[in-house]
């Protein structure tokens, strides 16, 4: 478990902490929004964990290490935008496997919301993605919302 601290807010009257983890080969961002969307609602904190694979072959130039950093651009945008509106927000990133360290840091975190996002692709996914709910209900004490994508909308004509 590698964890590393990238910013942080001192808490001020906040209680909820509302987590929204990042695989970023799977990571839309629906998950964060609605989370930033919620904190500026009740005044939560929400922290952004990253969760990278652990592994001795992974190396700096890797396909992955292009769609971590390319993520991590758009949260970081995403943390700005939210912090210039007063929302207290973290950032952590971690090493490892993805379902551990969610585990662990929602334990060791005390967090009271969990957030994520379906999954996009076919059927067999979503069933997995259910597999992986009911585990970790099992496994960590707070509320998980599950967010959807938005369907896009066709322009109106006026």
């Amino acid at each position: 478990m590698a964890q590393a601290l990238l910013w942080c807010w001192p808490e001020e009257g906040v209680v909820e902490k509302i987590l929204v983890t990042m695989n970023p080969a799977h990571t839309r961002l629906f998950a964060g929004l609605h989370a930033l969307n919620l904190a500026r609602r009740i005044n939560a904190r929400v922290i952004f964990l990253m969760v990278t694979p652990a592994g001795p072959g992974r190396s700096g130039r890797s396909p992955d290490s292009h769609s971590e950093a390319a993520l991590k651009k758009r949260v970081e945008a995403l943390i700005d935008d939210a912090r210039s509106d007063g929302v207290a927000v973290d950032y952590y990133a971690a090493s490892g496997d993805y379902e551990g360290e969610l585990i662990r840091f929602v334990q060791d975190n005390k967090v009271t919301l969990l957030v994520v996002e379906t999954p996009a692709g076919p059927p067999e996914t979503m069933e997995t993605f259910k597999n992986f709910l009911n585990k970790l209900r099992h496994r960590i004490d707070c509320r998980i919302e599950v967010v959807n994508e938005k369907p896009k909308t066709p322009a109106r004509k006026e």
